[in-house]
C-alpha cells in the first residue's frame, strides 16, 4: 500500500499504472485516508503542488499562504508525523529543480527550496528513508498544461534550448519514484535527485 498526497497528479497516476502492473494487490490511497494508520502504511509519495505563475509581488497573501502550505509546510508536517509514527516509513517527495533554481513564482521557489533542505537534514532511524526528486519542467503535468499564452511561448523557447530538445515526462518521474520506494532497499536517503536532462540546464 502507498499513501499519496496529490493522488490526482500526473506523476501519481503514472505510478499507479506501474504499481498495478507489477503488484496487482497493492493499493494507492489518499494520504488523508491513511492518517489513522501511519504506523502500518510503509510507502508515501508527496506529489501535491501549486504554482500561481505570478511574481511574488503580484500574489495575494492568500496565494502566498496556499503556495507555502501546499508546496512546503503541509508535506514537511506530514513527513514529521509519518517518521515519528513508523520506523519503516519510506517517503518520496516531489520537489522542483526549476523552483529551486529560481522560478518566476518566487513563493513556489522558496517553498521547494525549503523542502529540499528539509529532506537533506531530516532525522531518520535505520529502517526509514526520505528522498526528494527534483525535476525540471514536466511536459505533461498540470502545472505545464495550465500555462497562459505567454507561458507557452516561453516554454517553447526553453524546450529548444534544452540539451535533449524536450522536457521530462511524468512517466519518467514515476519510474524513479517506483525504483526508490519499491526496488531500492532504502540506502538512498536524505538526498535530492535532480532530473534535469543535461549539464547546467537550469
Amino acid at each position: 500500500m502507498i499513501a499519496v498526497a496529490g493522488i490526482g497528479t500526473t506523476i501519481a497516476q503514472e505510478l499507479d499504472k506501474m504499481i498495478r502492473a507489477v503488484y496487482p494487490d497493492d493499493v494507492m490511497i489518499r494520504l488523508g485516508d491513511a492518517e489513522d494508520r501511519l504506523d502500518s502504511v510503509n510507502r508515501y509519495l508527496m506529489a501535491a503542488g501549486v504554482l500561481h505563475n505570478k511574481a511574488l509581488t503580484e500574489q495575494s497573501k492568500d496565494e502566498m499562504n496556499e503556495s507555502l502550505w501546499v508546496n512546503a509546510m503541509g508535506p514537511i508536517g506530514s513527513c514529521e508525523k509519518i517518521l515519528a509514527a513508523n520506523p519503516q516509513a519510506r517517503i518520496c517527495i516531489i520537489g522542483s529543480k526549476a523552483g529551486e533554481a529560481g522560478s518566476f513564482d518566487q513563493t513556489y521557489a522558496a517553498a521547494k527550496a525549503a523542502v529540499h533542505n528539509y529532506v537533506r537534514n531530516a532525522r531518520i532511524t535505520g529502517g526509514q528513508q526520505i528522498v526528494c526528486i527534483a525535476p525540471t519542467i514536466i511536459e505533461d503535468s498540470g502545472m505545464t498544461s495550465r500555462r497562459n499564452e505567454d507561458g507557452v511561448i516561453a516554454l517553447d523557447k526553453r524546450r529548444e534550448e534544452h540539451p535533449k530538445k524536450r522536457f521530462l515526462k511524468a512517466r519518467e518521474v514515476a519510474k524513479l519514484v517506483h525504483f526508490l520506494l519499491y526496488v531500492d532497499e532504502g540506502y538512498i536517503t536524505n538526498t535530492v535527485i535532480e532530473m534535469k536532462g543535461g549539464p547546467g540546464w537550469w
